[in-house]
């Protein structure tokens, strides 16, 4: 291939995978193509070794797209995967990725691609089993699973808009696995999570068909103290998942304007 039947090919790209096309090349040259590029304003990097494709008719980039390439093992997570997964209520221009690579986040354009370490109970590299490949306007995006996303977001609400937004969003969930999910939630080994998400998908028992199985295991991961599902909106207790609801989640959620 050649490296403009690349560039016509690829919306946004790394070094390495320019690298790894055009293989035989030496990286003085791979470089020299690349400042060729960007002098003549057909590429603009987001960070070293990450770049995007201008041109006159080029909308802005996939930024759910963008966060997954930001590290070779980077994923879009939290709100961002609520978004590729077709559930969020609404859009952000905070990006998120779950990664184990030291890197920076980046503001390109005005939005904001924020890396975040996944829990440490996953141990490096772990949490590979609830990722997958999805393929956007030709793109391959690395995005965590529906099940994973759903753990994620009641485990760390603050990075999806808060739970209010989270709650409306996984009233969108088409249906989830609910062995991936248990797999999941034992891997964090967090008793305030299995509260929260046990709460959850009792909420959602009959739309997901939720085994009777499934809630029982998560009642024997439960803490000894009740938790919160964010403490700063305070609530009331629900004794059978010994978590503290917000007003607002007292019952099933609802999506927007239904």
């Amino acid at each position: 291939m050649s490296p403009d039947r690349f560039l016509a090919t690829h919306r946004i790209f790394t070094r390495a995978e320019l690298i790894a096309v055009l293989g035989g090349r030496s990286a003085a040259t791979i470089d020299r193509t690349l400042a060729r590029w960007r002098q003549q304003g057909r590429i603009e990097p987001v960070k070293r070794g990450l770049f995007v494709r201008l041109g006159p008719r080029e909308a802005l980039p996939d930024y759910a797209a963008l966060a997954a390439r930001m590290a070779p093992d980077a994923a879009a997570a939290y709100h961002t995967a609520l978004e590729v997964h077709g559930c969020a209520q609404s859009l952000f221009e905070r990006f998120h990725f779950v990664t184990w690579t030291r890197v920076k986040a980046v503001t390109y354009h005005g939005r904001d691609l924020l890396p975040v370490r996944p829990r440490a109970q996953l141990g490096p590299g772990g949490g590979e089993g609830w990722i997958e490949t999805q393929e956007r306007d030709g793109l391959e995006l690395r995005v965590t699973s529906l099940e994973r996303t759903a753990v994620d977001v009641l485990d760390r609400p603050d990075l999806a808009g808060g739970v209010e937004e989270v709650w409306r969003s996984l009233a969108g969930l088409p249906a989830i696995d609910p062995v991936a999910l248990l797999d999941y939630v034992r891997a964090l080994k967090s008793a305030r999570v299995a509260a929260r998400v046990g709460f959850f998908l009792e909420a959602r028992r009959e739309e997901l068909a939720v085994p009777a199985s499934t809630l029982a295991v998560l009642q024997d991961l439960l803490p000894r103290h009740p938790v919160y599902m964010e403490r700063a909106l305070g609530g009331r207790l629900n004794p059978r998942w010994r978590v503290i609801v917000p007003a607002e989640l007292a019952g099933p959620p609802e999506e927007e304007g239904a």
